[in-house]
């Protein structure tokens, strides 16, 4: 078995990586690694579960516990029966395991099936605790108490490396909580948080007009932002109303239930959430920065609005009910923001329309919208051109699968 350097890891989408290591640095690393999708880095573990609550771009965080160098499959079963199981969790724990493939050597055939390698590690884990405890635990597809992940990669002296990873947050960490209401194909969390982020939105100085709001996520994670409130809020507020509902999976493993110090650290991690949270409510309420969620669609605007009252931001942003291109500024220094359609799968005759809105979108801003800024962020880099401005930035990000573009307009 071997040793990593770094001790944990943070998945976030492409693209945002640079922005998330200097997240992890500011909430205390040690020290911080860019990789492809995430961040590897040095940390105390009060400052793992730091990041686990206060961090609002990485999607989850993993604790690393072993890695291993494999010949094949059945050397993957051996191995991983050598690991002392019960030291990781109890024989009376329910258990998840994901697998995922990195760099693969092509010229060998093992390891082309996540679902077989998730059948090996499971039987290596089970036949484990039936050796030495006599019975065996069971898998839950949800809600685990326990949640591993697997990762298979090209390796050093054996052609594969196996590393395995505690999964210490259960659902994802973009999922605040406060999205009950859904309108098509919205925006991560923690992506909308990446894109006022890179956006540089100068939350004191800036309004922000959510021109095409959906289902007005980045109008929640702007106020969020603005109020400097943390993104696990409202998951805070949940836990310390039940705290038999385990909404973290860390808060199952024995590397958390038996360090005394490490839970008193996360109890006041707790606290200190809770108030910043209210805090951060009332500055909002006095606050006379404008955040505005418009959309044209009533429907769009009955989900923003449901979000906003479970965010508890219902009284705090404004909503407007406007074609995008009849907005106007909302304050003295306005940022002006859409995520308008992609065209994916365009019908006869709806390509003309799209051009007509990117090229609107251009024209709007040149009429109406003079010493402010605008941005777009999309996946059809076609469209952009039909803007008809020079932009002053772009940046690659990806919203899943899809390689997108977010540029920025300084407009004179």
């Amino acid at each position: 078995m071997k040793k990593y350097r770094f001790e944990y890891f943070a998945s976030c989408p492409v693209g945002i990586e640079e922005l998330l290591k200097q997240e992890i640095l500011d909430l205390g690393a040690k020290s911080a690694s860019v990789t492809r999708g995430g961040v590897q880095f040095e940390a105390f573990n009060e400052i793992a579960l730091k990041v686990v609550l206060y961090s609002r771009l990485s999607s989850r965080v993993f604790k690393y516990l072993y890695a291993f160098e494999v010949f094949h499959e059945k050397d993957y079963y051996l191995e991983a029966t050598d690991i002392k199981w019960k030291s990781l969790m109890d024989v009376n724990q329910t258990f998840r395991l994901t697998t995922i493939f990195g760099d693969l050597p092509r010229e060998r055939e093992e390891f082309r099936n996540s679902q077989f390698a998730n059948l090996k590690l499971k039987d290596a884990i089970v036949d484990y605790f039936r050796h030495y405890e006599g019975i065996r635990p069971s898998v839950a597809k949800e809600f685990p108490d326990v949640a591993f992940l697997a990762r298979i990669d090209r390796g050093v002296e054996k052609p594969y490396l196996v590393t395995l990873l505690y999964d210490l947050c259960g659902d994802p960490l973009n999922q605040r909580g406060y999205r009950i209401a859904k309108t098509e194909a919205p925006l991560k969390e923690n992506l909308a948080a990446a894109i006022l982020k890179t956006l540089n939105w100068n939350s004191k100085e800036e309004g922000l007009l959510d021109a095409m709001c959906g289902s007005g996520t980045i109008s929640i994670e702007a106020a969020l932002i603005r109020g400097n409130i943390p993104p696990s809020y409202l998951k805070v507020e949940r836990y310390l109303k039940n705290t038999n509902f385990k909404l973290w999976t860390f808060l199952n493993y024995p590397w958390f239930t038996k360090d005394n110090l490490l839970q008193e650290n996360f109890n006041l991690l707790l606290k200190n959430i809770s108030e910043e949270t209210l805090a951060g409510l009332d500055f909002l309420r006095r606050d006379k920065q404008f955040i505005t969620a418009n959309d044209k669609s009533e429907m769009s605007l009955l989900s923003a609005r449901e979000n906003f009252k479970k965010a508890k931001l219902d009284d705090i942003i404004t909503v407007t009910h406007f074609d995008a291109l009849e907005t106007s500024p909302q304050a003295q220094k306005t940022l002006f923001f859409c995520n308008p359609p992609y065209g994916e799968r365009l019908e006869f005759g709806e390509e003309e329309k799209l051009k007509s809105l990117y090229k609107g979108l251009g024209d709007h801003w040149k009429n109406h919208f003079k010493n402010h800024r605008a941005a777009i962020f999309t996946g059809n880099l076609e469209m952009l051109k039909t803007v008809g401005l020079k932009t002053t930035k772009r940046h690659i990000l990806h919203n899943g699968d899809i390689e997108c573009r977010l540029a920025e307009y300084t407009l004179y």
